[in-house]
């Protein structure tokens, strides 16, 4: 990327030195450049401009300004993640009728293994946060997957409702197909460019919105303020500057408010119960007790959607 850079510097110096024969357009020396710091897409009005100062920098001062500038920059406002944080909230110990949603980022010796789960606030319309657990690895001690990973998801599996765990199969093949016999609904989420681009932008959105809801926590703030995001042209995708940093809570947590969401499309199908209209006698409840249940003697008797299709 420097040399890439670079070398479009040097174009763009050796373009200034040619002479301007028409708005920002420069020739000479077998170059033509047009090189503007004015926004000239029909759909780069006011309210874009606003938008793209005040939320992403960086592509600002590139895409707009057609300045210099990294393609990496702070992965949110930490005003905005302050606005997600509840005072009042705490870590859920245990709800058998709540369901949840995880995601796990792993590793075995260097990066941190976390695990997060977040549920969807169907009348809030936001994702909550529930709980979290994180384990730091070494060269010298690797990470038991057994004694950590797999006790925390039976662990959630007997406290929650676990509806869906997403989890990277590079680090955790063997642990899924354990967790997958125990119950415990495994989904494989591979992380690649594009989808680590579609979970940025997922959170990032939530984030944003305030449509994130999470108690608060030292090392989850620490690990938000040290995430970046870098460029492409997918969109945006979670990364860090240092490799001292931590930020695999932040991908966990991207990987299960992904899960939330899109959860949150799904509309559950409706229970329809049939059942069995008299003319004489109404609704009938049980027309041949003790031998085959209404279901059956509904369709047995000609039964269909409209009570009053068949009249008996």
């Amino acid at each position: 990327m420097r040399a890439k850079a670079s070398c479009w510097e040097e174009l763009y110096r050796r373009g200034l030195q040619q002479p301007l024969v028409g708005e920002d357009l420069y020739a000479g020396d077998g170059l033509l450049m047009f090189w503007s710091h004015k926004p000239v897409a029909p759909w780069q009005d006011e309210a874009w401009l606003t938008s793209m100062r005040r939320e992403r920098a960086s592509a600002y001062q590139r895409q707009v300004l057609n300045q210099f500038a990294s393609s990496s920059s702070q992965f949110i406002d930490m005003s905005w993640w302050r606005g997600c944080v509840d005072p009042n909230a705490t870590p859920v110990l245990a709800d058998k009728t709540l369901p949840i949603l995880a995601g796990v980022d792993a590793s075995i010796k260097h990066d941190s293994t976390a695990i997060v789960a977040v549920t969807w606030d169907d009348r809030a319309r936001k994702v909550r946060l529930v709980t979290h657990k994180v384990f730091q690895p070494s060269e010298r001690e690797p990470l038991d997957f057994e004694a950590t990973v797999e006790a925390t998801l039976l662990d959630l599996q007997r406290r929650f409702r676990v509806r869906k765990v997403l989890f990277d199969p590079f680090q955790m093949a063997s642990t899924a197909q354990r967790m997958q016999k125990a119950g415990v609904p495994m989904r494989e989420f591979a992380q690649t460019p594009a989808n680590l681009t579609l979970i940025g932008c997922n959170l990032f959105e939530l984030i944003r919105g305030a449509s994130l809801v999470t108690y608060h926590d030292d090392g989850i703030r620490l690990a938000i303020s040290r995430a970046v995001v870098k460029e492409n042209a997918r969109g945006l995708q979670i990364t860090k500057e240092k490799s001292a940093h931590k930020i695999d809570i932040v991908i966990a947590l991207a990987m299960a408010a992904y899960a939330a969401t899109q959860q949150s499309h799904v509309e559950e199908v409706p229970i329809v119960i049939p059942y069995i209209w008299s003319k004489t006698s109404g609704v009938i409840s049980d027309p041949c007790p003790g031998s085959r249940s209404t279901t059956a003697a509904f369709y047995a008797y000609g039964g269909s959607r409209d009570p009053f299709a068949r009249e008996w």
